[in-house]
């Protein structure tokens, strides 16, 4: 297996690479000469009957999960530490249906919310088509991550990390808004009625091995618009 995302590396990167692997005057080599030798040097380890693709670089930041000591040494490479100075959330969108909610406290906050005992919750607020929605979900204090199902349609949402106790509230962080998506196909359901190929198309990128049409809203609202539409 060829390097994944090889020649997207800088010249240091690929030195440092070259080196680890043990490849002679890499040092003097350039980018070309070096990507060459390790796709080369790698070829001759797939072809190899114990071969360990486990070891690719797939780019320049990659950590391998425990296999640090292929990345020791890379450019801009360091160690993450194990928490940050300040209390952070963020919000991600996925698709049109969910966005991935993370967040760290930091050590004083963290410590002062186990020393007074208060519960952590995440305080989502969504605006979609002029309605505004809010509600919380529980979380741990060990916590970092969560999916948040969102409406699709024109608005917005966004998340608070908060931590209470009884009828006190201390809202930590704030994330960015993130912006709501629209579906297209809901909109212009004529555009898709007058080509059945694209309707079909559609649809079987989201279905199951055995033909099942995943649970989406947004498929199963397409569905129901043009089941009305064949009733009138």
């Amino acid at each position: 297996m060829i390097l994944v995302n090889i020649e997207s590396l800088s010249l240091s990167e690929l030195r440092n690479i070259a080196e680890q692997e043990g490849i002679s005057d890499s040092d003097v080599m350039d980018r070309d000469e070096l990507v060459e030798a390790l796709q080369e040097k790698y070829e001759e380890e797939d072809d190899a009957p114990d071969s360990d693709t486990n070891t690719r670089y797939l780019s320049g930041i990659t950590d391998f999960r425990g296999m640090g000591n292929y990345v020791e040494g890379l450019p801009g490479v360091v160690d993450l530490p194990d928490d940050y100075a300040d209390t952070e959330i963020h919000l991600v969108l996925r698709n049109c249906l969910w966005a991935y909610c993370f967040w760290t406290f930091s050590q004083k906050d963290a410590d002062e919310i186990a020393d007074t005992g208060r519960s952590v919750y995440l305080s989502v607020t969504i605006m979609a088509d002029g309605k505004t929605e809010h509600f919380e979900v529980p979380a741990a204090l060990g916590d970092n991550e969560w999916n948040l199902s969102i409406p699709y349609g024109n608005g917005w949402a966004e998340v608070s990390l908060v931590s209470g106790k009884g009828d006190e509230r201390r809202v930590h962080a704030v994330s960015k808004r993130i912006q709501l998506i629209d579906p297209y196909w809901l909109r212009h359901e004529d555009e898709m009625k007058a080509s059945d190929l694209l309707y079909r198309v559609y649809l079987s990128l989201l279905k199951t091995k055995e033909g099942a049409v995943v649970e989406n809203q947004v498929v199963e609202d397409i569905v129901e618009l043009f089941r009305k539409e064949d009733i009138r």
